[in-house]
């Protein structure tokens, strides 16, 4: 797990691996799409402006599906509901619901620009896959959608040598932790009114400068404060420091340090391990979390990961030897949930909600399937095997490029 993957020097912007991932894999995606469309007398101009409209209503739509699902868990009793349902920087998405975005905007564009929905879907479909396969891997490194106990029966060694142990504050972690499968050391273990919590792992592996920054910024603003109201109570430099000082506090406050650090500073009342006689340091609670790992896992990640590239393989060789427009979307439709759905039963992020048994993704995949079904149907008994404006489209780029052409040479012969 390495969910941070550097920081920008100057500028201290944190490049998240998960967004890292998802960028390699779209833009890789659109390149792949674009070379396939051109292959096929396609317009790779069209595929580009899908690929952008997908990006934007596929991550919408991900993270509404997201937010629908975890809304009583994850954001109902969020301060600011609304900030809180649109910030990605941590992740929060689930394909199944980005998929159903990205396909309804691309089919309204292809639609209104009167292009063929089945040959350009056949397009995407391979590159589809090849992004979700890179989004995966970012899911490995940010520790979301993690897999079930990976354990020998009767044994506490893991069952697989592939098995994975996320560290101290990992979804997996605090899950196991919650579940009392696991046991944390007790300086780590914060309690109050609303009852005991792990000590976040953001606060105590958070440079010491980054950590009290916000909080000295305060105490230097109240203290330039109380000064500038000696010498100048009503005066202007008094109202520019009130005025800052306002907006850090609304600061530390909408970072969450102010309770994040309380847990910290009650972390360091414990008595030290090494020296009783004082409180433990933060550098002891840290490698007091370096030693508290969750329990062996499967990699349910880097199996999705694997699932999307091999049906990325397979569809894009099913994509040229295909003799009907349409069937390599329908194929994904019905492919994809083959997988999804037995992994689900591994996954243990995602609690059965629907029908008392089914997880929301599993449901959702039994729809693709039904969907993939009657299309395939439709598709062999009652639409032609080429779509009819594909010819339409070919024969309007053949003019284009031989206008240009024509352009070109006649330009050449004035010079």
């Amino acid at each position: 797990m390495h969910p941070e993957l550097f920081t920008v020097p100057i500028l201290d912007i944190s490049v998240k691996t998960y967004g890292f991932f998802l960028t390699v894999g779209f833009l890789s995606a659109v390149w792949f799409a674009m070379r396939r469309a051109h292959r096929v007398g396609a317009n790779p101009d069209r595929v580009l402006d899908a690929s952008f409209l997908s990006l934007v209503f596929g991550v919408g739509g991900a993270r509404i599906f997201y937010v629908m699902h975890y809304w009583q868990t994850d954001f109902a009793y969020r301060d600011n509901k609304f900030f809180a349902a649109i910030d990605i920087r941590e992740g929060g998405l689930e394909f199944l619901g980005g998929l159903i975005g990205a396909v309804t905007a691309v089919c309204t564009y292809l639609w209104l620009k009167k292009l063929s929905i089945r040959l350009y879907l056949d397009v995407l479909a391979p590159a589809t896959m090849w992004g979700l396969g890179f989004g995966r891997l970012g899911c490995f490194f940010n520790g979301c959608c993690f897999g079930g106990l990976c354990l020998t029966p009767g044994q506490a060694v893991p069952q697989y040598q592939w098995a994975v142990q996320f560290p101290y504050g990992s979804p997996a972690h605090s899950r196991q932790w919650e579940e009392r499968k696991l046991s944390v050391p007790a300086e780590l273990i914060t309690t109050t009114s609303a009852g005991s919590h792990l000590l976040p792992a953001s606060i105590l592996n958070m440079p010491i400068e980054k950590r009290e920054q916000p909080r000295l910024d305060v105490r230097r603003l109240e203290d330039a404060l109380t000064k500038a109201k000696i010498s100048d109570p009503s005066g202007e430099i008094t109202r520019k420091i009130s005025e800052e000082l306002k907006l850090a506090k609304v600061k530390l406050r909408s970072m969450g340090y102010a309770m994040q650090l309380a847990q910290l500073e009650m972390a360091q009342r414990y008595p030290s391990r090494l020296h009783p006689e004082r409180g433990s340091s933060v550098t002891e609670l840290q490698q007091l979390a370096q030693t508290s790992l969750s329990l062996p896992v499967h990699p349910t990640q880097l199996y999705s990961s694997i699932h999307a590239f091999i049906l990325s393989g397979l569809l894009s060789a099913i994509f040229y030897i295909r003799k009907r427009h349409g069937l390599v979307i329908i194929l994904m439709f019905i492919m994809y949930p083959i997988a999804r759905i037995p992994l689900e039963l591994i996954r243990v992020d995602n609690p059965p909600d629907v029908l008392g048994f089914l997880t929301i993704s599993q449901f959702v995949s039994l729809v693709m399937t039904v969907i993939g079904l009657v299309f395939m149907m439709l598709l062999y008994k009652m639409l032609p095997e080429q779509s009819p404006t594909v010819a339409r489209e070919i024969k309007e780029m053949a003019i284009a490029a031989a206008e240009l052409e024509a352009l070109e040479k006649s330009e050449g012969q004035r010079a």
